[in-house]
């Protein structure tokens, strides 16, 4: 492993992966390490009339706040990493990311919907398992 993206959307599970991350990093050595965070693409009836830098400037809010966790705990760890905040389908954009980015592994934690759920909302872990052309690690969630 040389290259990893670890996708955070604020959730529990994908604080575990980080944790996953900095556990490797600690006992193997240091990766390339590339945080996303994937916001939604705003209805464009919903921003008719507003600059762009206003269109993106909430979604990059949300985003900052989603990541902070994760980048805290990689700056208390002296982990290097970039940041990236890329908006559209999340699964798709990650694939994207992973492909342009020239990952060789993508580490993510699943939010532990349920089959049910999963089936009825979409799983963005399943569409990037299915549709990965490199290996997922996906981290379990102490909670699930």
């Amino acid at each position: 492993m040389r290259s990893v993206l670890l996708p955070i959307d604020g959730s529990d599970s994908a604080f575990q992966a980080a944790r996953y991350v900095i556990d490797f990093v600690k006992q193997y050595g240091a990766l390339a390490i590339h945080v996303a965070n994937i916001q939604p693409k705003p209805f464009e009836w919903a921003t008719r009339g507003m600059e762009p830098e206003t269109v993106e400037e909430n979604p990059s809010v949300q985003a900052h706040v989603a990541l902070k966790p994760v980048l805290h705990a990689l700056d208390e760890e002296g982990i290097v990493y970039q940041t990236h905040v890329r908006f559209g389908d999340t699964g798709e954009a990650l694939l994207a990311l992973a492909d342009e980015l020239e990952c060789d592994h993508i580490i993510m934690g699943p939010r532990g919907l349920g089959a049910i759920s999963g089936l009825m909302l979409g799983s963005v872990t399943l569409k990037v398992l299915h549709l990965a052309k490199i290996p997922v690690i996906c981290v379990k969630n102490d909670r699930c």
